[in-house]
């Protein structure tokens, strides 16, 4: 009887070795393999972009400028190709509102792992360097100045997308539609 015993035992035992290593294989044998491939590169920024920006910066051009907060907003538009034209509107708490809707003009480039850099060159203002971080599958930047030292500037844009009237309503791109138009309320 005692061989019985550790014979079933024994049995029990290398079932569930024999159905685990069978439970494994067909785990393994449903997995694919997939290589990873970011969508990332100078095409993911098309279009156009609004941002908003804050930081601190030089308040004139002469050494030993005292150092000014400032907060603005720009329009970029990305090429797809490395290109970038922009118009801002920049504000600083000791120069003021200098020059309204002042035009730029740069180019980035954007890596695989979706870093990057970026540089703007602007009337009156030394050209800037900004690292790039690009996020939501190209519809926002994140940038920080980098160059020239003094100044310390972060934006975050997002993608400016433009709605289509249908009938009597605006459809954005992913298919939601907003109120009346002026001419369908009258």
């Amino acid at each position: 009887m005692g061989k019985s015993i550790i014979g079933q035992e024994g049995l029990a035992m290398k079932m569930t070795m024999t159905m685990t290593i069978l439970l494994l294989a067909a785990s393994g044998a449903g997995a694919q393999s997939y290589s990873y491939e970011t969508p990332c590169g100078n095409d993911l920024l098309a279009g156009d972009y609004g941002f908003t920006l804050t930081g601190t910066r030089p308040s004139g051009p002469a050494p030993g400028a005292p150092i000014e907060t400032v907060v603005g907003v720009a329009m970029t538009h990305f090429d797809g190709n490395g290109n970038l034209t922009q118009t801002d509107n920049i504000k600083g708490s000791i120069s003021g509102f200098t020059s309204p809707d002042r035009m730029g003009s740069g180019t980035y480039t954007v890596n695989a792992d979706c870093s990057g850099t970026m540089t703007l060159s602007s009337p009156g203002s030394p050209t800037l360097t900004l690292q790039i971080v690009v996020v939501d599958n190209g519809n926002e930047v994140r940038t920080a100045v980098v160059a020239p030292p003094p100044v310390m500037v972060t934006s975050n844009g997002r993608k400016v997308w433009t709605r289509i009237q249908v009938g009597g309503f605006f459809m954005s791109p992913g298919g939601r539609r907003s109120g009346p138009t002026q001419e369908s309320a009258r």
